[in-house]
This record gives C-alpha cells, sequence and structure tokens, in this order.
C-alpha cells in the first residue's frame, strides 16, 4: 500500500512539474504547424497532430501551465479564507451568525450557474474575475466545514484559557485554532483543487473568456471532431486533466490519513513483546530491572489489601514476578515486567508486574507521573506513539501486544471496558445521554439504562441532557455508567473517584466494590485518594517513577513550629478529617476543633507516612493575613447577581461573591451544582448570563462580550481538564513563554531561566520542558496549566479542580504554593474543590453551592463544623 502510495504521488509530481517547466521543453512551439490536422502519431510528433496541424505533444506541455496555476491560486484562496472565516465563527458566535447567513444567500444560486452568469456579463474581467467568483461561490460550502471543525477546539480549555488571558482575535485564530485544523486544511485544499481544477477547465471548454486559448481544457474542445483520426490529440489533455485532479486529492488525503494513523498506532517494530518473560533492555532500562521488579502479591481479604511499594525494589528488595507462563486459574490478566520506554532510551515506566483476579479489586497509586495511566492503558494493546513497550501483557487468554487490528477490536468491545481521566473528552457532544448509553450497550433494554443511571447517582432527567450540559462529575459517572453496562470481564477505570464529592464519592467506590463480586469482574483502578482506595481494593499497587526521575518531596511548612501539645491535638483532628470512613460526628469534631481560633494548620496533605512534625505547621496565620490582617486587604474580586440560563434551564441563581486581596475563597457543592459555571461566567468564558463583576477596580457586566484584562494582575483560569488544557501543538516551554513575553514582559534572555523556575513551582523538573502534552501525564500536564496561569502574574487566580489529577504530596506542595502567592503577592484564590480538609488547611472563605444557589458561606472550618444544609452535609461523609 505504501509503495502504491509513494507511486501515485510520484506521478503526479511529474505531471505537474512537466506541465509547469514544460513550455522550456517542448519539441516544437505552441502555435508552430508540423503537419497535416489530424496525424497519427510518428515522425516528429510523438503524440501526432491536432486539427490545426500542429504536436500534440508540444501543445499538452505549454497548455497546463496557466491551468494549474490558476486552480492553485483559487484552491488556496477559498481554503485560507474559508479558514479563518470558520475559525471565527466558532470563537465570535454572533459573527459567525452573519457570515452563516451570508452565505446561505449565495448558497440559493447554484455556483457553475452562477459563475457562468458572472463572466459572461464580465468579459473584460479575465482570470481576476475567475478568481473572484470561485470565492464569492466556493468558499460559503467550505467555511461550513471549518466553522464545524474549529467549534470543537474553541470549546477546549487552553483556547478559553487565552480567550481569559485577554489574548486577540488573530492570536486566538492563527496560533490556538488553525494549527490544530491542519489535516482539515490539508484535505480541504485537495478537495478545492479538485473542483478548482474542473471548474476552469468546464469554463474554458464553453467558451467563455477568462483564460488564454492555450489550455488542456481547449485543446478538449477544438480537437474533438477528430477524435477518431487521431485519438491522442484529446485523450492526452483528458488524461492529463484527470491525473492532475484525482491524483492530488488521493495524495494529499492519503497523506493525511498517514498522519493521523501514525498518531493513533505505535508501529509493531516498537513492540519488543516475548511470551515467555520480560526481554532485554537498553542499559538504562537494565539498570531499574536490576533494582528489582516490583509485583502484586496474592489476592487477600478486602479491605485489608497488601500494598506493594515500588520503592522497595528501588531499595535492593526484590519480589518475585509472576511468569507469563505460570497463569494460575482464576488469573484474568497477567501483566510481566511491563516497561515503556521512549526512542531515545529512556524508561517512561519502569519494569512493573501484577495479576488481576476476577471478583477483585486491584488499585495502582503513586506519584503523578509514575505511569499508572500507561500501565492501564497497556491492558488494551495501546501504547505511546513513538514509544516501546517490553514485556508481557495477557488479558483473558489474549497476548494483547499480538493482536491484529481486527482482533484487537472484538477484544476491546467484549473483554474489557476503559474510563479515562477525562471521560468528557470521550463522551460524543452530539449525543444525548440516552444515546451514549445504547451506542455502548446495545442489547441492553431501557430499564437497564435507567438502572445502571441510578446506580451512578444519575435520576432520569439526565437521558435528555447532552455532553455540554453536564458537569464534570456527571460526565465521570456517564461514562462509568457506559462501561458497567457492557458486564465487561476486565473493567479498568483511570481515577475514578476525582471530580467527586464525599457521600457520591463513598457511593461510587462502594458501587465500583460490589461490582467486582457480584458480577465477577477483575476490577484495575488508580486513584490518589489513598484512604478510599485502600478501603476497597484488595490489592495496593505503588507505582514509583522510574529510577532517575527527578523528585524534590521535601516536607512543606511556612511559620513557626507548633508546641508538642499543638501538635498532637492538630494531628487527632486531621486523621478524623482525612479519614473518609470516619463517623461524621467525628469530622465535623475536627473542624470544630480548628475553629476554635488556635493559630497550628496542616501544611502538608494526606501523606500520613510523614512525621507529625513535619506534616503540620502553623500556615493559617501566615498566609490568611498577608500584610496584616484580612480585613484589611482591599478587594481583588467582586461578583453580583450572577444569574446563568442555558437552554431555558437555569444553572445560577443571584450568586454573590467577593474574594479579598490575599484570601482565598472555596466555592464547594455537589456535583452539578454550578461551580464551574460559576468560574467560567467570572472569567468571561459564558454565555446567556446577567450580573456584574468587578476585578481590580474594573466593572463590567458578565457575558462574552466583556473583554479580559490583558496585562499583569488580570484573570487567569485553570481548568479542571487537564487533557484539553494545553495545546496539543505546542511544547511545555512554548506554552508558558507566550504569558511571560506577552503579559509578564520577561525578557528573552531570560526566558529559559523563568521557565525553568515555574515548572520547580509547580514541581516538575526543567526536562518536562521539550515535551507536549500527549507526553505528559494527568497530573503533570495540571500543573503545566497553573504554571501557564502563574506565568501571567495575575491578580486573581481561579482554579477548577486543579489537585484532582495529583497526588497526595505534589498537592500538598501545589496548594503550599498559592498559599505563599498570597503571602507575597497579595494573590486572591478562587478555588473550587471536593477535598474539604484541603478546604480547611487553605482557604479563608467557603461558600457551598446546591442546584445555583448560595445555600451557606463563611469560615470554613466554622462552616463545615456545623453544616446547616443538607448539600453541606454530604459533603463530609
Amino acid at each position: 500500500m505504501r509503495s502504491w502510495r509513494w507511486g501515485a504521488g510520484f506521478g503526479v509530481g511529474l505531471v505537474v512539474l512537466c506541465a509547469l517547466v514544460g513550455p522550456l521543453f517542448a519539441p516544437h512551439g505552441a502555435q508552430e504547424a508540423v503537419g497535416i490536422p489530424f496525424t497519427e502519431p510518428g515522425g516528429g510528433a510523438v503524440l501526432g497532430t491536432d486539427r490545426l496541424g500542429r504536436d500534440v505533444f508540444s501543445h499538452l506541455l505549454t497548455g497546463g501551465t496557466q491551468l494549474l496555476v490558476v486552480s492553485a491560486v483559487i484552491a488556496v484562496a477559498v481554503t485560507v479564507l474559508s479558514a479563518m472565516l470558520g475559525a471565527v465563527a466558532a470563537v465570535r458566535p454572533r459573527a459567525g451568525s452573519v457570515i452563516e447567513l451570508a452565505g446561505d444567500l449565495v448558497i440559493l444560486l447554484p455556483a457553475v450557474l452562477g459563475i457562468l452568469l458572472v463572466l459572461t456579463a464580465w468579459p473584460q474581467g479575465g482570470v481576476a474575475a475567475l478568481i473572484v467568483v470561485s470565492l464569492v461561490f466556493g468558499v460559503p460550502y467550505c467555511a461550513r466545514i471549518f466553522a464545524a471543525s474549529a467549534a470543537s477546539i474553541a470549546a477546549t480549555g487552553y483556547v478559553e484559557a487565552a480567550v481569559a488571558s485577554g489574548e486577540s482575535l488573530p492570536y486566538l485564530i492563527f496560533r490556538e485554532i488553525l494549527p490544530n485544523l491542519r489535516s482539515v486544511f490539508t484535505t480541504q485544499l485537495g478537495l478545492r483543487f479538485v473542483v478548482a481544477i474542473y471548474l476552469v477547465s468546464t469554463v474554458s471548454f464553453l467558451g467563455v473568456p477568462a483564460l488564454g486559448s492555450d489550455n488542456w481544457a481547449i485543446m478538449v474542445r477544438d480537437n474533438a471532431a477528430g477524435i477518431l483520426l487521431n485519438p491522442w490529440s484529446v485523450l492526452a489533455p483528458s488524461v492529463a486533466i484527470a491525473i492532475v485532479a484525482v491524483g492530488v486529492n488521493l495524495v494529499v488525503t492519503a497523506g493525511s490519513a498517514r498522519n493521523g494513523a501514525r498518531r493513533r498506532r505505535t508501529p509493531a517494530a516498537d513492540r519488543t513483546v516475548v511470551g515467555g518473560g520480560p526481554a532485554p533492555l537498553d542499559a538504562e532500562a537494565a539498570d531499574v530491572r536490576a533494582a528489582g521488579r516490583v509485583t502484586s502479591p496474592e489476592t487477600s481479604a478486602r479491605n485489608s489489601g497488601p500494598v506493594v511499594d515500588a520503592g522497595d525494589a528501588a531499595g535492593g528488595g526484590t519480589v518475585d514476578s509472576p511468569r507469563a507462563a505460570d497463569s494460575d486459574v482464576g488469573d484474568v490478566a497477567v501483566v510481566d515486567g511491563l516497561t515503556v520506554l521512549s526512542d531515545t532510551g529512556a524508561v517512561l515506566l519502569a519494569p512493573l508486574s501484577f495479576r488481576l483476579r476476577a471478583g477483585t479489586v486491584t488499585a495502582l497509586t503513586g506519584a503523578s507521573g509514575a505511569g499508572k495511566s500507561t500501565a492501564m492503558r497497556a491492558l488494551l494493546g495501546h501504547a505511546p506513539a513513538g514509544m516501546r513497550c517490553t514485556g508481557t501483557v495477557l488479558v483473558a487468554g489474549h497476548d494483547v501486544f499480538a493482536l491484529d487490528p481486527a482482533a484487537l477490536r472484538v477484544f476491546r468491545r467484549e473483554r474489557i471496558a476503559y474510563v479515562g481521566q477525562d471521560p468528557g473528552s470521550e463522551l460524543n457532544p452530539l449525543l444525548r445521554v440516552r444515546a451514549l448509553l445504547a451506542e455502548a450497550a446495545p442489547t441492553s433494554s431501557a430499564a437497564e439504562r435507567q438502572a445502571m443511571l441510578d446506580r451512578v447517582g444519575l435520576d432520569s432527567g439526565f437521558l435528555r441532557r447532552r455532553v455540554g450540559r453536564l458537569s464534570g462529575g456527571q460526565q465521570r459517572r456517564v461514562a462509568l455508567a457506559r462501561a458497567l453496562l457492557r458486564r465487561p470481564t476486565v473493567l479498568v477505570l483511570d481515577e475514578p473517584l476525582a471530580g467527586l464529592h464525599g457521600a457520591l464519592r463513598t457511593e461510587i467506590a462502594r458501587l465500583i466494590a460490589d461490582l467486582a463480586v457480584t458480577d465477577a469482574s477483575a476490577v484495575l483502578l488508580s486513584g490518589h485518594d489513598t484512604t478510599t482506595v485502600h478501603a476497597i481494593a484488595d490489592t495496593v499497587i505503588e507505582v514509583h517513577p522510574p529510577s532517575g526521575y527527578p523528585s524534590r518531596r521535601s516536607p512543606i511548612s511556612v511559620g513557626p513550629s507548633p508546641t508538642d501539645a499543638q501538635r498532637d491535638q492538630r494531628a487527632r483532628g486531621v486523621a478524623a478529617i482525612e479519614d473518609t470512613t470516619a463517623p461524621q460526628d467525628d469530622r465535623r469534631k475536627a473542624f470544630a476543633s480548628m475553629a476554635e481560633g488556635d493559630e497550628v494548620a496542616v501544611s502538608i496533605g494526606k501523606d500520613t507516612s510523614l512525621p507529625a512534625d513535619q506534616r503540620l505547621g502553623d500556615v493559617r496565620s501566615a498566609v490568611t493575613r498577608p500584610n496584616g490582617s484580612a480585613g484589611e486587604s482591599g478587594t481583588a474580586l467582586s461578583a453580583g447577581g450572577i444569574s446563568v440560563t442555558v437552554e431555558n434551564h437555569r444553572i445560577l441563581t443571584d450568586i454573590d461573591l467577593e474574594v479579598r486581596a490575599g484570601a482565598a475563597l472555596a466555592v464547594v457543592g455537589p456535583s452539578g451544582a454550578g461551580k464551574t459555571t460559576l468560574a467560567r461566567v467570572i472569567a468571561g468564558l459564558q454565555v446567556g448570563t446577567a450580573g456584574v463583576v468587578d476585578a481590580g477596580g474594573v466593572r463590567a457586566s458578565v457575558g462574552k462580550r466583556r473583554r479580559i484584562r490583558a496585562g499583569a494582575g488580570g484573570t487567569q483560569l485553570v481548568t479542571q481538564n487537564p487533557l484539553a488544557a494545553l495545546n496539543p501543538r505546542r511544547s511545555v516551554e512554548q506554552t508558558l513563554v507566550r504569558p511571560l513575553r506577552r503579559i509578564a514582559r520577561v525578557p528573552k534572555s531570560r526566558l529559559r531561566e523563568r521557565v525553568d523556575a515555574l515548572l520547580a513551582d509547580v514541581d516538575l523538573p526543567p526536562e518536562l520542558a521539550g515535551r507536549r502534552p500527549h507526553e505528559l501525564s494527568g497530573g503533570q500536564r495540571q500543573r503545566v496549566a497553573l504554571a501557564r496561569a502563574l506565568a501571567a502574574d495575575p491578580a486573581v487566580l481561579i482554579c477548577d479542580e486543579i489537585t484532582t489529577a495529583l497526588d497526595q504530596h505534589t498537592a500538598a506542595a501545589v496548594m503550599a504554593l498559592l498559599d505563599r502567592l498570597r503571602t507575597e503577592r497579595g494573590t486572591a484564590v478562587l478555588l473550587i474543590s471536593h477535598d474539604m480538609a484541603l478546604v480547611a488547611r487553605h482557604c479563608t472563605d467557603l461558600l457551598v453551592l446546591d442546584h445555583g444557589e448560595v445555600v451557606e458561606r463563611g469560615d470554613p472550618a466554622t462552616v463545615l463544623a456545623a453544616p446547616t444544609h443538607r448539600a453541606t452535609a454530604e459533603l463530609l461523609v
């Protein structure tokens, strides 16, 4: 297939080259007669002569230049203008309505008829007239395609972050949207070239005075009467037109398809799969292997599952690894020595081995970037593009990396189900939930689909909603329901508990545990909520970053050390707060303890493995009163009367809030309460809104017409979707350089230094600066998005679930960074989170939403210690 493509491309290129430079090599002049009319090939005329006795071959070489050049100009002009208008329509809906209306009016007149009428009435226009009318009648059709493609890109997190940063319209179009429409642009360019070739040929064939008299189409028209005398006088130009038109389009579209396929798959040569055990590795991988293997022991009783620490291997300990050939009865999946290496030999996933048994739950835990998601996707037979996988992965008796594409599709459809970290991007935005469930399980009944929605905490009203009307937590539950409906042998869940409030998180965790037993499924999940994960997992495997991966884990504390009595009291309170299985009264007492006014608060996350004196510190007294008491600080952000209505559905109702400089306002509530919508309103991204926002003393009505302050000291938004938060075409360094140059005005000579500093602030090594988003884990992408926001030196930072994809230590480091910014720079933080312990530690004010309304507000510890509304109480379960 590849050789055929190369042959076609070479043939088309040769024809085009001959058409463009043919006049230089023509043996005779285009108008020179060399014999009698319609002479057969022979003598000095290799293709015979035409109706005027001219050499057909020479005429063929000279007659394609103008035809191809004019067609190429039309194709490029139509495609470029259509792409720009389509991008504008996606970013500016009102302008898009005008563009669409103008296009509808043009489409009312058939294109070919309109072009012929204009050219006939304007004969002196020539080539310029042909190009203009081609634009008028071609752009409306092509622009619709670009607008539809650009709409999905305009809704991504990285475009919305650019809008929230005050980027100009040209920047959004040419730097954020059009580069990600490259495949659409290439395909449309080839298609428009075909249309232009046929259009120009038709115009010339019909005798419309637009082009000169010397081109292939006129050769066909003039010599048609002598086709029986010398067929080559007609066939040669006809074949040339067909080869160029069809061949160019074929080569262009084949290139786009090949590039897409290269991004989706890894060549078989890049996978080293050894049935009897791990394959030999290069030197760096061998060093990791020599340190010892990481494996899961035999399954034990639920709620007391063993923990296999990858760090033990690094310390020299060795745990026996299960061999693929020794698969026991009841083993649904066996992973033996799975290692992922880049093309440079760097180890992205250290050797990992474990077994999955039917009716059990196995959990992968560990630091962000350790390779948990990579290991989980390996069970589906997926390897990152350009990476090499070594080792064995057997699932339901299948060596997944040895399956051919057809068998792999059947395996994925019948044996395994996967829900990723970002389920929202996996759901078709055009389908309603009802259709999404039917798509996943076509044989399921309506009653079964409704029952499954009930199991994940969604009522029947959600069946009629589309993805755009679901919150992040609701999208996660719909994706989980789709997976559960299929009744798979192996269920792979990447961060299934992220983005869920307390009561719902407990409910879903219980559902997963029950599912493994009742359906006899093997469940593999990952998560950073170690308390819940340990409560439901039979086996917990801690995955560590590969040997040599930069790590800067150190205790974080601010302020003086607490006394022993204070430390002991706070440690008991934090343990109760962070234990999601603890009775609710105990957790409320812990929050009440924090509300009593003592000066000691928690500075590190839920990592109870750290000594108490490293986990506690005087943070609240230091970070909640920058430059004096909090009450003396000016107001950095205020909003009043915020209301949002979408499709006649009220999302938010009369929301008022205020954030002081250096303060942190936590916006909490159950999934679907309207938290993300509120953040989008403040960032100027939400349509269908009412109310006013005052940021930095600038008062403006909300909605997409409001322009965000573009300079330093403005507002920055960090979205909850790490996959869509970064432009896939840019490296980490390119992502960070833009706000550093445009907003922070950092000199070019200091850019690299500032990029490294920003990465260090969010606990990322400088080596990641050259990577693109698909080469990062979910947690790493989330931290890069935060670093991008910090690069703009904002006065107001809106953080939407920024810690859900992070391990506990990294989350604590990120929150400590925000605390430091509040203290040193007076940055105001609006934090959306479902982690009540984190809220109590780091936030000065609390606002609880339920069904789009404020139900409680006040000091976090006070409100959480004695909640008066059911929604607040459920956050503590």
